[in-house]
């Protein structure tokens, strides 16, 4: 029996955990990202928790599922955003290793959540599936026999960045109508408020959680919004669908805790709007193992590389 310890790297915080090779969770817990210098810090917080687990457990090897780009064969952060700053080159892999004799396997967040899916959650038995999260922006990974697709510079599965609308909207990353200016939760909450101010309707502290709960009300200019949502959820679907046909797309993310309501109304307009040569074979469900699906992937990716 071998135990990981795993750690799942976001903007706000690093969960981590201890895993056991049969998936086990033997402790977890959380704490800050560091705000400064994550080049230096996150690392040296790493080995410090490895540290205490070592003093009650057996540490086999490390997994870090983590924001970013990365650079799964050497262990290091090719790019990070401002969330992390300094995070950029991080070189975790060796860090770890040079401080604590093991060896450590990094792999970019979304990857790791569809690793986690296929192990421990709602992917177990698929050997093809492609995972995407929709929250504030939308991460995409894919799944081909049982391993992930990671094409020549290791960045396959950028869904989010997929162009829906040639003349679109701006995105962040620099382009035009990228899938996620219309389909994440961000995406959600500007349709929402603009919407409003069309009507002239005022409004203050709109989330989509505060989104849905005018949907299930009733409300008819939510409703209304929420159906152009769908839609674009759906635009893009379709297209990774008819180009990629993995057979079952695991959906998490924000949205998705809307659970059955958003699944039923997803498939329904799905299986009206792709060929029926693919709609007839193609399951979309909810990812089920929300904020530990990081650190199962993280776990899941280690086990197999050590």
């Amino acid at each position: 029996m071998k135990n990981i310890a795993c750690f799942d790297v976001g903007g706000t915080f690093i969960k981590y955990a201890l895993i056991n090779s049969e998936g086990e969770i033997i402790l977890k817990d959380k704490y800050p990202s560091p705000r400064e210098n994550c080049k230096v810090n996150i690392p040296k917080t790493m080995v410090e928790k490895v540290k205490e687990m070592q003093e009650s457990y057996e540490i086999h090897g490390v997994g870090i599922s983590t924001a970013g780009q990365v650079d799964s064969e050497k262990g290091e952060i090719v790019f990070a955003t401002e969330n992390l700053p300094g995070y950029t080159g991080a070189k975790l892999a060796e860090y770890i290793n040079k401080e604590l004799g093991l060896k450590a396997f990094v792999e970019n967040d979304v990857n790791a959540a569809a690793l986690g899916e296929m192990w421990k959650g709602a992917a177990q038995g698929k050997k093809s599936f492609v995972c995407i999260t929709l929250g504030t922006g939308i991460g995409g990974a894919i799944v081909a026999d049982g391993k992930l697709f990671k094409g020549i510079s290791g960045s396959a599965g950028e869904v989010g960045h997929m162009i829906v609308n040639e003349r679109g909207e701006k995105c962040n990353c620099g382009m035009e109508g990228c899938y996620e200016r219309y389909a994440s939760t961000s995406a959600l909450i500007r349709q929402y408020e603009a919407a409003c101010k069309e009507e002239g309707i005022e409004y203050s502290d709109i989330n989509g959680e505060k989104i849905m709960e005018l949907v299930h009300k009733g409300d008819v200019l939510a409703n209304k919004v929420y159906e152009e949502f769908l839609y674009h959820v759906v635009t893009g679907l379709v297209s990774i669908t008819h180009i990629l046909d993995p057979g079952t797309i695991v959906i998490g993310g924000g949205i998705s805790a809307q659970g059955e309501s958003f699944f039923q109304a997803i498939n329904k307009r799905f299986k009206e709007r792709a060929m029926k040569s693919y709609s007839d074979h193609t399951e979309i469900i909810q990812a089920v193992l929300k904020n530990d699906a990081g650190i199962y992937g993280a776990a899941y990716f280690a086990l197999n590389s050590l």
